[in-house]
C-alpha cells in the first residue's frame, strides 16, 4: 500500500496526497513486473496450444502498452523533478547573493 505524506492536500483536491517518490516507485514497479513471454509463447505453440500462446501474446501486447505509459509519466515525473531542483537551486543563489 501507498504511504502519503503527511501535509494537508491542496485546494480543492480529495483525498491524501500521494510524494513524487512514491509515483516513482510505483511506476517503476510497472516496469519491473514485464516478464518475459516469448519462451512461454513458443513453448505452448511447440505443444500446438494455439489458444495458450495466443492468451499470452495478449497479456505481452497489455505489459507492454503499460511499460509503454509507466515510462512516459515516469519521464515526466523526473523532468519535473529537475525543472523543480533547477527553481530552487536558482533561488537559492539569488538568495546568496543578495545577502
Amino acid at each position: 500500500m501507498l504511504e502519503t505524506e503527511r501535509s494537508a492536500p491542496p485546494a480543492g483536491a480529495s483525498g491524501p496526497r500521494i510524494s513524487s517518490r512514491e509515483v516513482t516507485e510505483l511506476l517503476l514497479g510497472v516496469l519491473r513486473s514485464i516478464e518475459p513471454y516469448e519462451a512461454c509463447i513458443l513453448e505452448a505453440e511447440r505443444d500446438g496450444d494455439l489458444e495458450v500462446a495466443a492468451f499470452l501474446r495478449e497479456l505481452q501486447r497489455q505489459d507492454l502498452a503499460r511499460a509503454r505509459e509507466a515510462t512516459r509519466l515516469l519521464k515526466r515525473s523526473l523532468e519535473a523533478a529537475y525543472v523543480n531542483t533547477r527553481k530552487e537551486r536558482q533561488s537559492y543563489v539569488e538568495l546568496s547573493a543578495g545577502s
